[in-house]
């Protein structure tokens, strides 16, 4: 995911304390970014515990539609906010080349970027009545926050201490202006254990679950044939130590298509957060290509819509008492 520059994933809640995680229990969230998705989820179906929002360390803001879908969250005075920070998606239109991941992170934790975060954290801690759970870049990965090598991505060049100071300091400066806030860790699927910032700053360990994640095809690639979990998601799940988060999730075509086929990806992410026990549920329930995606990879993901897929989700998710909704 993520055409935005820089982004910070939040996560708000009505108290000052951290969500209440308890075993067997799973916070749903809806995002990502458009207010008249996220009320057409909340009047169709049910009001979700949270949202998922999304901005950028280059202007240290949420962009613009995040901003109305907070504002207007924000104003009932329920739930919890995800925000999404990434710096990797516009790094090459802010001075650095795809190649310099860890050169870049070094900035940051250097404090190159301070004034923006503390604009950021400013703006935020406007919407006291919130809780925000903010992951620090997402899908983050070796070849984009570690590289040093200055022409190629090389694995033998990385320098696997950048993203966990990046992620240290990130959290420092945004915690030094909002005091109701977690962090997620959020890495590509099989880098966690390289990448891993460490327990002493990490609230939360997130994954992204689209088709190709649990071994539905995306247009005409095909992953993990014959399973039902990608073998690094399973990797990482293993490895986290912290409560886990599905941070970003969405069925894609042609599962998104075909009825049977939506739900049989709905049913597997289902499958695999009671296996494993995850802490919250993001979904993106949004109508892809009339925001600008690629119909061929990104469709129609609105649970709402469809009759039988809204039906199966109130029987199954908000029907079962392990779903927190508002």
């Amino acid at each position: 995911m993520g055409i935005l520059d820089l982004v910070i994933i939040l996560v708000a809640v009505t108290v000052a304390t951290p969500l209440k995680k308890q075993a067997g229990q799973t916070y749903i969230s809806i995002g990502q970014n458009y207010l008249n998705e996220w009320q057409s989820f909340q009047s169709g179906i049910k009001s979700p515990a949270g949202i998922s929002t999304y901005g950028d360390i280059w202007s240290g803001a949420l962009n613009s539609d995040s901003q109305d879908l907070l504002a207007g969250y924000a104003a009932s005075g329920t739930g919890f906010v995800e925000v999404g920070m990434s710096w990797k998606d516009a790094m090459t239109n802010n001075g650095y080349t795809q190649f310099q991941g860890a050169q870049l992170c070094h900035d940051i934790a250097n404090g190159k970027y301070d004034n923006n975060l503390n604009a950021l954290g400013s703006y935020l801690a406007t919407f006291a009545n919130v809780k925000y759970i903010f992951r620090v870049d997402y899908e983050v990965s070796g070849n984009l926050h570690a590289n040093t090598n200055p022409t190629a991505f090389d694995e033998n060049t990385w320098d696997l201490t950048a993203y966990p100071e990046a992620f240290a300091h990130v959290r420092n400066v945004i915690s030094g202006k909002v005091s109701d806030i977690e962090f997620i860790f959020h890495p590509v699927r099989g880098e966690a254990q390289l990448l891993y910032p460490g327990d002493d700053v990490v609230d939360y360990q997130g994954v992204s679950i689209f088709n190709n994640d649990v071994c539905l095809p995306v247009g005409s690639t095909s992953n993990c044939d014959g399973s039902v979990l990608d073998p690094n998601v399973l990797k990482d799940i293993q490895f986290a130590t912290k409560p886990k988060w599905v941070a970003e999730s969405s069925v894609q075509p042609p599962a998104s298509d075909a009825t049977d086929d939506f739900i049989t990806y709905l049913t597997r992410v289902k499958n695999m957060i009671e296996e494993y026990d995850f802490a919250g549920w993001t979904y993106i329930n949004s109508n892809w290509p009339i925001h600008g995606w690629s119909g061929d990879t990104w469709g129609d993901s609105r649970i709402e819509t469809n009759s039988p897929i809204k039906d199966w989700y109130e029987s199954n998710i908000v029907g079962d008492s392990r779903y927190v909704f508002a």
